[in-house]
């Protein structure tokens, strides 16, 4: 009897069996021959290396959809009245488990996850090297797999799983854990919990951070991981797990490195967009010869483009006219006849030129805000006073200190984190975490009303999936049974 495979689990073999490249994507399971051969020298583990960071810029990852749909699906966000049919299921909370992006943004993290498990299972045969300094490289690039992984693992959670803290246990369900490259192995994963999910992401973080500090690497650049990026996105994890204790730590560790600083205040929006620009811990980078073009995010903003995404008018409002930060919106009027007049139109990104801006993932102002919010939970309250009155004043020198304590204080930092974080994939993930409801915007001042705990705020597992795979075929989301 032929043996049925879902579309994302082709993929991971055929990653895991096919060349580097983005060729393999087109293997089907048979098709193993030699290729798994690649990665048997340092080149082989660089183009692999090179070929998980490329996965990273796809349209249906970090290219536009990962920092797009937690502001569209909150109430950062709304599709035009005039648009290009994109997203508009997820902005109408009308998402089912055959919607096309669904899927193929599972498809996508999948695929992502199989190339780092290629060079996690490879690197180490050929990390013995010659060269001293080649011997740095490989293990680093080793730990580098190890964190996309956990990124990319920590991600597919966000989409497709409830929070960790939405059970008192973590015994609601996680996602499809994937860590070998045995065929039969990983032909049909079945979902854990999501404290399991995040036992995963948590060993997968603190297994490159190790690496990284054995290999001894020093290479530093915002486009590849290294030890500091490492802790930043593990410092992130453990606050959506309230472990407050190592939020703050690792956060400590990356602050403290002084490897990274705080753009000024006069030049926040004009060099938030640049590659490199200091602030900036990880970011998925595109240039002018290596981009998603019209895929791309900012393709989707800019009225030069389908400009299909438009602000709120609520989170234009939260903004004061000295806050910096108002200047990433501009009113002005939606392209086409018939559009919104006046419209909230997002700059963060809008390059439709080059379409080099590189997408940001982590910053210094995120450590700030994570680490406030963890010292809050932990009774210290002056220290979080003073991490979030750092990026409240950076934004709008003329904002008079945070003085809140208790409940209002941890407010305060939710509110900084919609300001500061706005247009970069955060907004629906804090709401969700930290069990807040909200208002859903849509054109013509027509609105959703999201009351938490929601089952709609997850995205659903693909059917496709529940279809190829029977240890799921009983596990979807619940709300969309």
């Amino acid at each position: 009897m032929q043996k049925r495979y879902s579309f994302s689990i082709i993929i991971i073999m055929a990653g895991l069996l096919g060349a580097c490249s983005r060729d393999f994507l087109e293997l089907k399971p048979d098709q193993s021959a030699e290729t798994g051969k690649t990665i048997r020298d340092l080149p082989g583990l660089q183009a692999a290396v090179s070929g998980v960071y490329s996965l990273l810029q796809d349209a249906n990852y970090y290219g536009r959809t990962m920092p797009l749909l937690p502001d569209l699906r909150a109430d950062n966000a709304f599709i035009s009245v005039i648009n290009s049919n994109r997203y508009r299921n997820h902005d109408q909370y009308i998402v089912t488990a055959n919607d096309v992006s669904v899927t193929d943004t599972w498809n996508k993290l999948y695929s992502v996850v199989a190339n780092a498990n290629m060079v996690i299972m490879k690197g180490p045969s050929i990390i013995l090297l010659p060269s001293a300094a080649d011997t740095v490289s490989a293990r680093a690039m080793v730990a580098e797999a190890y964190g996309v992984r956990g990124l990319v693992f920590f991600d597919i959670a966000r989409l497709y799983a409830q929070p960790y803290n939405y059970t008192p246990t973590g015994t609601n369900m996680g996602i499809p854990i994937v860590t070998v490259t045995n065929i039969d192995s990983v032909q049909s994963p079945s979902r854990g919990n999501i404290r399991d999910t995040y036992t995963q992401v948590i060993s997968d973080f603190t297994a490159a951070i190790r690496r990284f500090e054995e290999s001894g690497s020093t290479a530093f650049s915002s486009g590849h991981l290294n030890v500091y990026a490492a802790k930043a996105l593990l410092a992130r994890v453990l606050l959506y797990k309230e472990d407050w204790a190592g939020a703050a730590a690792y956060a400590s560790d990356v602050i403290n490195a002084h490897k990274y600083q705080l753009l000024a205040t006069d030049k926040l929006v004009s060099d938030f967009k640049n590659t490199g620009n200091g602030e900036t811990i990880f970011e998925v980078i595109n240039t002018p010869v290596d981009n998603q073009g019209t895929d791309g995010l900012a393709y989707i903003f800019s009225q030069e483009g389908y400009g299909d995404v438009l602000a709120t008018n609520d989170i234009y409002n939260i903004y004061t006219s000295t806050d910096v930060r108002r200047n990433f919106l501009k009113k002005g009027k939606r392209a086409g006849n018939g559009g919104e007049n006046p419209a909230n139109i997002i700059t963060k990104y809008n390059d439709v030129t080059t379409f080099s801006e590189s997408i940001k993932v982590m910053r210094l102002a995120e450590l700030y805000l994570i680490r406030a919010e963890a010292l809050a939970h932990l009774g210290r309250i002056t220290e979080a006073q003073a991490d979030l009155n750092i990026v409240v004043q950076r934004a709008d020198p003329a904002a008079a200190p945070v003085i809140a304590t208790g409940p209002a204080l941890l407010e305060a930092i939710l509110l900084e984190r919609r300001k500061e974080l706005a247009f970069e994939g955060h907004r629906l993930f804090d709401l969700n975490r930290t069990k807040h409801s909200f208002t859903k915007y849509l054109a013509g001042d027509k609105t959703i009303p999201v009351a938490w705990p929601s089952t709609k705020v997850i995205l659903p597992i693909p059917q496709r999936e529940l279809d190829a795979n029977p240890n799921i075929r009983n596990q979807q989301n619940e709300g969309y049974n």
